[in-house]
């Protein structure tokens, strides 16, 4: 399904948005003529968000954008800065915006030629393997994934080998990609002294040797051994971590059950009133480089429960209420962002949002399959995994299935799914022999 089929109704997005903007460097540049300015404020393969500036007043009056030799937009301006979102481009074009201004049905140019070139869209050409871990010896579950790069990337879960021990098998809860084949590895919480070996539930990695594993404790690894974070556990008695997310050693998130939520800031550990008892699905922040600030959402709801939803917002020790206008009341799980601008929220089906204070859209055309999990490297290169093997990827312009095409369907469902580059990985598990269901890893690298 063509992005365009959804918005080519109008020109430009319904609403204009009338916002305070801070002054930021733009690869196309402001140009200023008179007392307007014109600036690329955001561009996607089939977006532009164009934010018209005037130093003044815009003294009342009739304006209108151009964007080449066609009229995109008319109308008058009521702030000093707007932003517009023209919904209508195309990928890996160069388009001409102008500004004029009409008086008395005179049409007078009040701003320099604006060039903005939309982004390419990526290709949908990948090579996929499948590896299978366990399903001899009892169920295995992979529910994590964290990719470093094409050489190192760790799963996480619970699984169980068959092999020549007292118990006539062993369990795992990690394996780990070195470029060439996985290994089975046991990553140890430690409780009063005494090394565990409790499922992992969670894993976010900055760099190689900066790994962290969440679960019924928290483990960090520095590239040659495993620590255990002790003093976060204060915080964690009796509940469950279901995913971590960091912007720095400085900067780190992790949400569980009941509304649990703990943040490492300003050199401690801080346990957050979430405002919620509901269970944290996903948690997922966007930094921004030039502040140092990040802009960070996780979504709560007990799954296949209707007993409520709640979005969050995430900062420092504290934490706000996120609207939820145009969203179920339950079944979301999976939450992402590729740079603030744009917001997913994924489930029973895929939502969408362009501004945390508008309603959220569903995103329409997709498989009603049940979505499990959300990642991408931009606005042009996002994939949504699920049950039965559900694998979507939108490229810019649409949205490719690659289920039943390049991919089987499966008697089990991919739980998470991490993006880097010209790699993807999706972990979760096969349906097979009621108990004796194997964990299983898909690999993607784009040609």
């Amino acid at each position: 399904m063509h992005k365009h089929d959804l918005l080519r109704h109008s020109l430009f997005l319904a609403v204009l948005i009338t916002l305070s903007f801070s002054c930021r460097s733009s690869p196309t540049g402001p140009h200023v003529t008179q007392n307007v300015q014109l600036s690329a404020d955001y561009v996607t393969c089939t977006e532009v968000w164009l934010k018209i500036g005037f130093t003044d007043s815009p003294n009342g009056g009739e304006y209108k954008i151009t964007r080449d030799s066609a009229t995109v937009l008319r109308g008058s301006f009521s702030g000093l800065d707007t932003v517009i979102i023209d919904t209508t481009t195309q990928a890996q074009k160069t388009y001409t915006y102008k500004a004029y201004k009409l008086t008395n049905g005179q049409v007078s140019e009040i701003g320099l030629p604006l060039q903005v070139t939309t982004l390419d869209s990526t290709s949908n050409n990948f090579t996929w393997q499948t590896f299978t871990f366990g399903g001899t010896a009892g169920g295995s579950m992979l529910g994590d994934v964290a990719i470093i790069n094409d050489t190192d990337i760790w799963a996480v879960g619970e699984i169980a080998v068959k092999d020549s021990s007292v118990n006539g098998y062993s369990v795992y809860n990690a394996v780990h990609w070195d470029g060439q084949g996985w290994s089975v590895e046991k990553i140890p919480y430690v409780y009063q002294g005494q090394p565990l070996y409790h499922p992992i539930e969670c894993v976010f990695a900055l760099n190689t040797n900066d790994v962290w594993f969440g679960g019924n404790g928290l483990e960090h690894w520095d590239g040659s051994q495993f620590a255990n974070e002790e003093a976060v556990n204060p915080f964690w008695s009796g509940h469950l971590m279901k995913k971590i997310w960091a912007g720095s050693d400085n900067n780190i998130y992790i949400v569980g059950d009941q509304g649990t939520t703990v943040s490492y800031f300003a050199g401690m550990w801080h346990g957050i009133q979430s405002g919620t008892t509901l269970d944290i699905q996903d948690i997922w922040g966007v930094s921004n480089s030039t502040t140092g600030q990040s802009e960070i959402l996780a979504v709560a709801c007990d799954e296949f429960k209707n007993d409520g939803l709640s979005v969050l917002q995430l900062s420092g020790t504290q934490a706000t209420m996120v609207r939820t206008s145009g969203l179920p009341t339950t079944n979301l799980v999976g939450i992402w962002s590729p740079n603030r601008r744009e917001w997913y929220i994924c489930g029973a089906s895929l939502f969408h949002s362009r501004s945390l204070n508008s309603p959220w859209q569903q995103v329409n055309g997709l498989p009603s399959i049940y979505m499990e999990a959300i990642r991408g490297n931009g606005p042009n290169d996002i994939f949504v995994v699920g049950d039965f093997g559900l694998v979507l990827h939108w490229n810019g312009e649409f949205w490719h299935d690659f289920t039943g095409n390049e991919l089987p369907y499966i008697q089990g469902s991919y739980l998470a799914v991490a993006v880097k580059g010209n790699i993807v990985v999706a972990v979760g598990y096969l349906g097979g022999q009621v108990g004796n269901q194997p964990a299983v890893a898909l690999i993607g690298k784009r040609n």
